[in-house]
C-alpha cells in the first residue's frame, strides 16, 4: 500500500471508531441505490479529491467527506424539509467534533460544507472539503516488514539496500587523479593506494 491510500485508510477507520452508530464507506452511492437501514443511520464517505505537492518529500490530500441520511417520513410534511436538515446537522457535529481531534494523524482543516438546503427531502446530504497533512511520504515512521522501503516509493530500477555503513578512503595532497577515486568507488585494484582507509560499520 502507497503512503496516499494508507492515510486515507487511517482516516475511515478513525472516523468509523469515533462514529460506531454510523455507516463509513469509501465509495459514493447514490441515495437510491443504498440500503434503507443505512441511510436511517447515516452514511459517511472519504474521497481524495487532489493531491498538493509540498515537497520532495511532503504533500497535503484535498480530500472529500460526504454525509448522507434519510428520515421517516413524518405526519406533518410541513416539517420534513426541517427534519432533514436536523439530521444532516447532527451527522456533520459528529463528524467535525473527530476530525477535531483525531488522535494522531496529520492535521485536519476543514474548508467549507455544503448541504442540500433540502433539495432531496426524504434525504439530505452535505460535502465538506478539508486539507489533510502534510503527510510524510519518506515514510520514517513505517514498518516495512522485510522490504527496506515500501512499495512505489523508487522506481523498479533502482536498487534498495540497506545503509550498513562506509568505506572512507582519504587522499591527501597530492592528489590522485579523479580516474583514480572511481577505481576506488568501485573497490578496483589500483597501484594507487589512498593514504588512509577508513572502515564504518553501523550496528542495528
Amino acid at each position: 500500500m502507497n503512503i496516499y491510500a494508507y492515510e486515507i485508510e487511517k482516516l475511515k477507520r478513525g472516523i468509523a471508531a469515533a462514529l460506531p452508530q454510523r455507516m463509513v464507506s469509501g465509495s459514493l452511492i447514490d441515495h437510491a441505490e443504498i440500503r434503507r437501514d443505512e441511510l436511517l443511520k447515516g452514511v459517511v464517505t472519504v474521497m481524495l479529491e487532489r493531491i498538493k505537492g509540498d515537497g520532495d518529500w511532503s504533500a497535503t490530500l484535498q480530500i472529500l467527506i460526504t454525509g448522507q441520511v434519510e428520515i421517516e417520513l413524518p405526519a406533518n410534511k410541513d416539517t420534513m424539509g426541517a427534519l432533514v436538515e436536523a439530521a444532516e446537522l447532527a451527522l456533520y457535529s459528529e463528524l467535525r467534533a473527530y476530525l477535531r481531534n483525531t488522535g494522531g494523524l496529520p492535521n485536519i482543516e476543514v474548508q467549507d460544507v455544503e448541504f442540500s438546503a433540502h433539495s432531496k427531502a426524504p434525504f439530505g446530504w452535505f460535502l465538506l472539503r478539508a486539507q489533510y497533512g502534510p503527510i510524510n511520504e519518506a515514510c520514517t515512521d513505517w514498518d516495512f516488514g522485510n522490504l527496506p522501503a515500501p512499495p512505489n516509493m523508487y522506481p523498479p530500477h533502482v536498487l534498495i539496500t540497506p545503509f550498513d555503513g562506509a568505506d572512507i578512503k582519504i587522499d591527501a595532497e597530492p592528489h590522485e587523479t579523479d580516474a583514480v577515486h572511481q577505481k576506488w568507488l568501485r573497490d578496483a585494484q589500483t597501484a594507487e593506494q589512498p593514504d588512509a582507509s577508513l572502515t564504518l560499520e553501523l550496528k542495528p
